[in-house]
């Protein structure tokens, strides 16, 4: 769609601000800041003043600075969920979206649509400022983002398993995150890593899915009873051998504490 009074010069995406906090099972709140369009051409402002330039091209600031937006997951639309209801087990992505014609200030929502929003009327701007998960009861699970810019660390206060919940593989084998990771986009991962050593100094190896390595890119080793440690690897894509291990042990189990979300990545890609 075309946006109104695009900005013309050449930029880079970015984002002030807006950042998600947890509040409850079945809320969150995205403080007030800016950034780009998903389109790069304008800009979107939630709960703060719009900029000057957009009031000398005859846009009214509607926004006049409410603050931080709370999404309801039981609402539909701004401030809540885009469309449908919430489902159990799902990864939702969290959008930013404005009115390019100032007629609405700006707000945020959720949608099951990783890549593109059903917005509401009156709003014809958005951007992803993060993703969230739901628990087997449609519940938003407990999260802290963490970071500034296009980069933001998502962490879990439950570890979301993957597929290795207790692996004993002494070669490479691929480790499927689909169900912990959002998308398929490499990325830096924090493993929460538990094994069970059969000897001394026993490791378990983290490697990129399609590394050559035989070293590994991060290993944790320990004697005596289970050995407990966070391991932070680079991914590959796709989520399904996101990333490689290998055990002189046994009892393998491997979830994602935390990923790096770097939030230009799928719309520039």
């Amino acid at each position: 769609m075309a946006i109104s009074t695009p900005i013309t010069n050449a930029r880079q995406y970015y984002i002030n601000g807006l950042k998600l906090a947890y509040a409850s099972a079945t809320t969150m709140t995205v403080s007030a800041g800016r950034c780009s369009n998903s389109t790069n051409v304008n800009d979107i402002s939630v709960g703060l003043p719009l900029n000057v330039a957009a009031t000398q091209t005859g846009v009214l600031p509607v926004d006049a600075g409410t603050g931080a937006v709370t999404i309801n997951t039981a609402a539909t639309g701004a401030a809540g969920l885009d469309t449908g209801a919430m489902a159990n087990d799902t990864f939702y992505a969290v959008y930013a979206i404005g009115d390019s014609y100032g007629n609405n200030p700006g707000s945020a929502l959720i949608s099951a649509d990783l890549s593109s929003p059903l917005l509401p009327a009156g709003y014809d701007m958005f951007f992803r400022i993060g993703y969230v998960k739901t628990n087997g009861s449609a519940q938003i699970l407990p999260f802290r983002q963490d970071g500034c810019g296009l980069d933001r660390w998502m962490w879990y206060d439950a570890p979301i398993a993957t597929d290795v919940t207790s692996g004993s593989s002494a070669t490479y084998a691929a480790v499927d995150c689909s169900a912990s990771l959002p998308a398929a986009t490499p990325t830096m991962v924090n493993f929460y890593c538990v094994f069970t050593p059969t000897g001394t100094n026993d490791k378990l190896v983290l490697a990129p899915g399609t590394s050559t390595s035989t070293l590994g890119y991060a290993t944790l080793a320990g004697t005596g009873a289970a050995v407990t440690g966070n391991l932070v690897c680079p991914t590959d894509a796709p989520a399904t051998d996101a990333i490689d291990y290998k055990v002189t042990g046994s009892a393998v189990a491997i979830s994602v504490q935390a990923y790096l979300d770097q939030l230009a990545v799928s719309i520039a890609a």
